[in-house]
This record gives C-alpha cells, sequence and structure tokens, in this order.
C-alpha cells in the first residue's frame, strides 16, 4: 500500500519529520518498508495487514496518523446531491453475494484529460491517467477505499446491469486485453445478452469508458469477500478494486464513495444525472458495544494511563465511547473496524496509538501454581522406554485412514466414526485400530529391503461411543540376527507374548493370563485374548494369511497385539505391594509332556499352581517340540516348576510329592501324555 504525503497533508498536519513520522506508524502496527521520491512528493510504502482493510486509502491513513499524533483530520467534503426519483434498469440476481449495488446514469459527459491536480494525485502512486471519469473513479478509491466502475451506457444491451453468476463457456475480454473464460463460480456484471465486468475484479474491453462516450453508468457495489478472493485464484488476475473487495469495503462507504465521484464527474466532466439507484439487499449490521475498566487496560500494558487518555485515543480513531462508572468505558466500533470484537482488541488499539515503545517496561504478575505431575504421562514414558529396551521401535501414524484399509484387514464389521467432510478418500475414518496402520509401516519397510521388523505404536482408537489410548505391537522376521548361528531364529507367537507378559511385569500388572480367542484376521489357532480375571485387556496372535496377501506383504510370518492402556493406566498407577524375598532355597523341577494343541499354557499352569500347596511359585514355559514323534494335533512342551517356601527349607519328599501329584493331574484332567 503506497501512500502520498503531499496527499495525505490535504487531510492532516503532520508537522514532524520524516523519520519520527515512519518511526511511529511503524510502532502502530502500520510498517513502512520502503520511503521513495516521486516528482516532488514523498510517497511511503506500507505493509498492511490483512485485518486492516480500512488503511488501504489515503483518508483511513490519515485517521491513523492523526491518531498517532493526537490531530484531528478533515474527511473529505461530499456535496449534498439531489438525485432524479427514476431508477436505473438494474436487477440483483445474486443478493447473497452482492449486499448493495448503487447505480447512477450522468448523461452528457465530456471525456477529456483529467484536471492537473487529480493528475498529480495518481501519478505519485504511480497510477496512469486515462481520462477524466476513469480517473475519478481511481482517485475515490485511493482517497477513500471505495472501488468503483464506470461503463459506456449506450454500449450496454438494453440499456440494463444484471447482477449474477456466469454460465458455463462464457468468455468475456476485461480491459486488459486478454480473454478470459468463466465458470458458475464467478460473479459478473452483465447486460442483456453478455458479461460486461467481472464483478469486483475488472471491467469488460468492449463497455469501457472512451473518447466516444457521452452517456455513463457509474457503479458502486459492495461484493461478498470471500467469493472474490477465490475469483481472483482462479483467474489469477488481480487489480486495486480486487484488493480491497477481498479484505472487505466498508459498506457505508459505497454510497459515500458513489457521492464523492459523482461530484467530481459533474465538475470535471459536466453532465446531468438522469437516473439513480441504490439497491441495499441488507442494511449494515451495527458493531457490538464493548466495555472494559481502566484496571483491566492498565493491567495488560503494565502502564498507569488515564481513562480520559483512553478514550481521546478511540474517539480519535472513530470509536463511540462513553465513559462509565468506577472508571471504565464502553466503546462501539465504526463500521469500517470489523475485527475489533472483544476486550484484547481495544487495548491493542490504545497501545499501538501510544506506541509499544512508550509502554513501560514491566513483568507480569505470575501466580506460583503447585503443578501435580500426570501420572500416566509418567506410565506413558515408562512403557515406551520398556519397549525400546526389548528392541522394539517406536512408530507414529495417522489417526484416520481409508475404508479400504479396513477391508484388507478384515475389520469391516467395527463400528468407524467417518468424517462427514474429508480432505481425502485416504483419511475418511477415524481408526477403529491400529492394525492397518502397523501393516501399512510394515509393507513400506519390507518394500525398502528391511525385513526383521519390531515396532509399537501408542496412540488412540475411536469408536462411535468412545475413543481410547491404546499399545499396538507387530513383529516379524529374525529375533535376533547372530553369525554363530547356521539357523537363525525367526520371531514366533512366543517372542511377541513373551515381551507381554515381561512388559505387564515390568507395569507391576499381576495375574495375566491368556485364552485361545478366534479373531477373524488372525490365524486360527494362532491368536489369543489378553485377560485380567474375567476383563479382556488385549489381542495377541499371527496375522492372517490372507489379511498380508491383501496388503502385498510377502513376509509369512507377521504378529499383532493390541492392548488396552486405559486399563494400564488405571493399574499401573495403583499402590505397589512388594513381597519379601525368600531367604530359603529354591528347587527347580521340569516336566515334558505331550498335550493336545487345543491346551492352552494357561490351563496348565492354572492346574499347577492349584495343586502347588502354596510352594510352587512360579510355572516357566521353556520349550515346544513339533516333529515326527508327537502325534498329529498334538505339541510337546517343556515346563520348568520352581518350589520354594518363605519360611522353612524345603525337603526333596515334600517337593516330590507336589510335584507328582501336578504331573498325574495333567495327565489325568488335560489328557498329557508323559515324554
Amino acid at each position: 500500500m503506497k501512500i502520498s504525503l503531499n496527499w495525505i497533508k490535504d487531510y492532516v498536519s503532520i508537522g514532524i519529520t520524516l523519520d519520527s513520522l515512519v518511526h511511529k506508524l511503524t510502532m502502530a502496527g502500520l510498517e513502512v518498508e520502503k520511503i521513495s521520491e516521486v516528482g516532488g512528493d514523498t510517497v511511503l510504502e506500507l505493509e498492511i495487514t490483512p485485518n486492516r482493510a480500512d488503511c488501504l486509502n489515503m483518508v483511513g491513513m490519515a485517521r491513523e496518523i492523526g491518531a498517532v499524533l493526537n490531530k484531528n483530520y478533515d474527511f473529505p467534503s461530499i456535496k449534498k446531491i439531489k438525485f432524479p426519483t427514476q431508477k436505473c434498469d438494474i436487477k440483483n440476481e445474486e443478493k447473497k453475494y452482492c449486499l448493495r449495488y448503487v447505480g447512477t446514469l450522468i448523461e452528457g459527459v465530456n471525456i477529456a484529460e483529467s484536471p492537473q491536480w487529480i493528475r498529480k494525485r495518481l501519478a505519485s502512486l504511480e497510477t496512469r491517467s486515462i481520462n477524466n471519469v476513469v480517473d475519478i473513479t481511481n482517485f475515490c478509491l485511493h482517497e477513500l477505499g471505495q472501488p468503483l466502475h464506470a461503463f459506456d451506457y449506450d454500449k450496454l444491451e438494453g440499456g440494463k446491469i444484471i447482477v449474477r453468476k456466469a454460465q458455463k463457456g462464457e468468455k468475456i475480454t476485461t480491459l486488459d486485453g486478454i480473454e478470459r473464460e468463466l465458470d458458475p463460480s464467478i460473479l459478473i456484471i452483465a447486460d442483456e445478452k453478455r458479461p460486461v465486468a467481472i464483478a469486483g475484479i475488472m471491467g469488460g474491453k468492449d463497455t469501457e469508458v472512451g473518447p466516444e462516450t457521452k452517456n455513463i453508468l457509474l457503479e458502486s457495489a459492495y461484493f461478498d469477500p470471500i467469493l472474490i478472493r477465490r475469483a481472483v485464484r482462479k483467474l489469477k488476475l488481480s487489480s486495486d478494486s480486487a484488493y480491497r473487495f477481498e479484505r472487505g469495503v466498508d459498506f457505508n462507504m459505497v454510497e459515500q464513495g458513489s457521492r464523492r465521484a459523482i461530484a467530481l464527474i459533474l465538475q470535471s466532466a459536466s453532465g446531468k444525472i438522469v437516473r439513480y439507484t441504490d439497491n441495499v439487499v441488507k442494511k449494515a449490521k451495527f458493531a457490538q458495544s464493548i466495555e472494559i475498566t481502566l484496571d483491566k487496560i492498565n493491567a495488560y500494558l503494565g502502564a498507569s494511563l488515564e481513562i480520559r487518555k483512553c478514550i481521546n485515543i478511540l474517539k480519535k480513531l472513530e470509536f463511540s465511547v462513553t465513559q462509565g462508572r468506577k472508571g471504565s468505558l464502553k466503546a462501539t466500533p465504526p463500521n469500517f473496524r470489523t475485527d475489533i470484537k472483544e476486550e484484547v482488541d481495544l487495548i491493542e488499539e490504545i497501545a499501538r496509538v501510544i506506541g509499544y515503545d512508550n509502554l513501560p517496561s514491566s513483568l507480569p504478575t505470575i501466580k506460583a501454581i503447585n503443578i501435580q505431575p500426570n501420572p500416566k504421562k509418567k506410565v506413558r514414558s515408562k512403557l515406551k522406554q520398556l519397549l525400546c529396551a526389548e528392541g522394539v521401535s517406536e512408530v507414529i501414524t495417522y489417526s484416520m485412514y481409508s475404508r479400504e484399509w479396513l477391508e484388507k484387514t478384515k475389520q469391516v464389521d467395527l463400528k468407524s466414526v467417518f468424517l462427514k467432510n474429508p480432505l481425502t478418500r485416504e483419511q475418511e475414518i477415524m481408526r477403529p485400530s491400529l492394525l492397518p496402520s502397523l501393516l501399512a509401516v510394515v509393507h513400506t519397510n519390507i518394500n525398502r529391503g528391511l525385513h526383521d521388523l519390531k515396532f509399537f505404536e501408542v496412540g488412540k482408537i475411536y469408536s462411535s461411543k468412545e475413543e481410547k489410548e491404546t499399545l499396538g505391537l507387530v513383529f516379524t522376521g529374525i529375533a535376533l540376527d547372530d553369525w554363530r548361528k547356521a539357523k537363525k531364529d525367526v520371531l514366533g507367537f512366543y517372542d511377541i507374548k513373551g515381551i507381554i507378559e515381561h512388559f505387564f511385569v515390568r507395569m507391576d500388572i499381576r495375574n495375566i493370563h491368556f485364552e485361545s480367542k478366534a479373531s477373524g484376521f488372525m490365524e486360527e489357532g494362532q491368536a489369543a485374548g489378553i485377560f485380567r480375571g474375567n476383563k479382556n485387556v488385549g489381542i495377541v496372535g499371527k496375522v492372517a494369511q490372507e489379511v498380508l496377501d491383501n496388503w502385498s506383504i510377502k513376509q509369512k510370518d507377521v504378529f499383532f497385539a493390541q492392548i488396552d492402556l486405559e486399563f494400564v493406566y488405571k493399574e499401573a498407577i495403583s499402590t505397589t505391594c512388594f513381597t519379601p524375598i525368600s531367604e530359603f532355597p529354591s528347587i527347580v523341577r521340569d516336566i515334558s509332556l505331550a498335550v493336545h494343541e487345543d491346551v492352552s499354557f494357561q490351563k496348565i499352569q492354572d492346574l499347577a499352581f492349584s495343586l502347588g500347596n502354596k510352594i510352587l511359585k512360579s510355572v516357566t514355559f521353556t520349550e515346544q517340540y513339533l516333529g515326527d514323534k508327537i502325534e498329529k494335533g498334538s505339541r510337546g512342551l517343556v515346563f520348568s516348576l520352581k518350589y520354594q517356601s518363605s519360611d522353612k527349607t524345603l525337603r526333596e519328599d515334600e517337593v516330590n510329592a507336589v510335584h507328582e501329584r501336578i504331573e498325574k493331574a495333567l495327565v489325568e484332567d488335560l489328557g498329557a501324555v508323559r515324554r
């Protein structure tokens, strides 16, 4: 935004050096980027923020300078004009996007060169002079911030103006001589047969005002900023008018800008007003009053301002201000300040006019708060450390994915939360499971040549009723790449199960057991639910081959687990109880059995503990054997049983009696065969 100091001086007396003015404007939030000399005039180029459309004109900047310098500014005098009762033929078909349209038909104009003072003002802003009528519309745009456009009335088919959306395939040659194709998203000004202007952006070549023009129709309007912004981007066409419409013009300035231009046209181009229409769809909303106390202003700014000074500053900015009781004030923003909505906005206005560099330096009062540690955060950090120590790498994936991912994972039965307006199909649902996300990570890594993978993710899953934090694990590949072993150990079900068991032990959560559980996305017989009592807190198992094929994962053995972390947080945060370590030696005995493949380790463990006579301390799975010597449908298992007493040294016969009782029960109750 460029401003001419000579032009500004028509409205306000500056009376300070250029350097001081530049500093004060910058401190007021109107940063001066460049200073140049144009024909004996000083021109400042400022960076105006998008919310300050009121500063995109000379009068607006004069108002700001007057406030900063504590001086009054003179608004340009606009003569009262008596308009005829006869209306222009104007039809507004898009009342939602054109809230006001002022049309004035002036006949008998004399198109000539503009007066020197207008040409001089425009030249200072590097705006080319065209003719008196067009120059006046440009002058009023820069003076008041209201875009205007003049049509050659005799070139309008049927003498009509229609505000409408463009039709598909319609074209217009704009004033820059380029033919542009329009579409129904673009607002246009049309006559009976064709578009004659792109609303708020640029006029058409066919109806431009030229030397032969005798009658003009002057347009002043308020167009929807969002619609204009979209049209500018779509057409890749901008202009001084579009720049202002995009940011929002003053609704009341539509009529004032029109009257200012009419008066100047009658003065320099003669002519007679024949018709006039002010088509108002919706009256401007009055801004809401904002009440604020002086104490609050001073508390925010760390200053000791007087109420009178605050009121004076706001009045200089054309706020309507009244003083209330007990050191308060009530301010109503002017219509052109749509960015003022709450108390802090008023405080900002006062601060920037005073100058941020003139406010005293002070530290804000901070109340000391006893910040309590977040137990969940502590547990979350601990579990991540545990898993990383086990060689499992953390991954983070998006909380949304496509329905297709659920179909590939055979989890379409999960109650998913669909987004009403997703950005892409790849992010159309809130994830109800971590499995698709983790399989996508596995697929990506395998495609990049990485085959030995152990990943975990801590993230939320979502259903129509709730969202809960969950731990997901996925394992595949070699367990440990040991060069001394010719045959590598492949990660299996018991590897991931062992890490889960260790995880719960380290989190001080006991009595976790596993039960066989069918699952559509896991291999039959290799899936288990994770339980605490009767509560299902997770699932673990081998991902079904069909699912791996759907994901184009060529690696056969992929294992997945998902654990409810809300349960973990609740249990891990509880008070931990400790049992003293026994001072007496322990005795370890092994049992080798062949059992049916349906018999779970949990059943064996539960039966052993029920007969352990309080001296059985642990049952540890050691080895599994599947081979020719084992009957089909069975598997060989080896367990270590640890016996120990907390108050004496166990005798051999005591241990033998309990151990034999356990072996006998396993054979009789579970159908096991001793090996």
